[in-house]
Order: structure tokens, then C-alpha cells, then sequence
């Protein structure tokens, strides 16, 4: 990473970029109350991504019961094949195992060939799929599943 990136705590000053990021990324975007949950949610971890000052990249998810449950990633397409949502990826492992996490699991849409790359490429494993999960437009959810060690 270079000297004008930095990684930063998520919150509700920037949930305006949040969700600009959000709705160029994904389909079916999560609305307002949705980050607002999760970003006063003691147990989330909401990590961004800073570049020249600009939020260009997020990583969002919660710690239970020594597991952490990675709920979103995205970043601006204008970063995207540059190594920034593998950057956001280990950090938000990191966090999660300095929280005690030991596995980490998530849902990607399963025509999300360049998600579903970035998370085998950072050792998950596909463990499952849920048929129909996503809908607009319809898609089946891969569930993907990783050991957490202290990176």
C-alpha cells in the first residue's frame, strides 16, 4: 500500500460514500438501515479504504462466537484489478483474528466470477450453495468458508 492509502474505521460520517459505492456495485444494494446496523453494531468490524482521501473500497462484517461473517466487499470500478479488494480482504482477516475469529465464511453471487477469484485466490473454499438466494436478478448464493490465523 502506498503512502497515500491508508485503512480507516467506518462510521456514520461516511455513510453517504458508503452507499455511493454500493449502488454502482451490486444489483440489489443494501439501503440506509441496513449500514446504519451495521455500523453501530458493537461486534461488526466496518473497515474502509482510503486513497488520496477518497473512500474508494469497503469491507464490512461481524464477529460471533469465534467466527466472522464477511457481509460485504466492494470497491469504486475505477480500483477494481488493481489488489485494493485483496488489500481490504486481508486487513478485515486480520481484524477479525486479533478479535479471536478462527474461520471466516461469506455468500457471493455465483455469477460473481471476479469476487468468487479474489476469495479462492485468498484460500476459501467453496463449502455449499444456497439455490435462488439472490433475487434482481435471480442467482444462487456459493458459500465459501476460510481458516482465520493470525496473518
Amino acid at each position: 500500500m502506498s503512502d497515500e492509502s491508508r485503512f480507516v474505521s467506518l462510521g456514520l460520517i461516511h455513510l453517504h460514500r458508503l452507499m455511493e459505492i454500493e449502488r454502482v456495485s451490486f444489483a440489489n444494494p443494501w439501503g440506509k438501515a441496513d449500514f446504519c446496523y451495521l455500523l453501530a453494531d458493537r461486534d461488526a468490524l466496518c473497515l474502509g479504504l482510503l486513497h488520496r482521501g477518497e473512500l474508494i473500497g469497503y469491507a464490512l462484517g461481524y464477529c460471533a462466537g469465534g467466527d466472522f461473517h464477511l457481509a460485504s466487499l466492494a470497491v469504486v470500478p475505477a480500483y477494481r484489478n488493481q489488489g485494493w479488494g485483496g488489500q481490504l480482504l486481508g486487513q478485515i482477516l486480520r481484524l477479525a483474528a486479533a478479535q479471536g475469529a478462527s474461520c471466516c465464511a461469506l455468500e457471493v453471487r455465483s455469477a460473481n466470477r471476479a469476487a468468487r477469484a479474489l476469495y479462492c485466490k485468498a484460500g476459501f473454499r467453496i463449502v455449499g450453495r444456497r439455490v435462488a438466494y439472490y433475487s434482481d436478478p435471480p442467482d444462487d448464493a456459493v458459500l465459501m468458508e476460510r481458516n482465520i490465523e493470525i496473518l
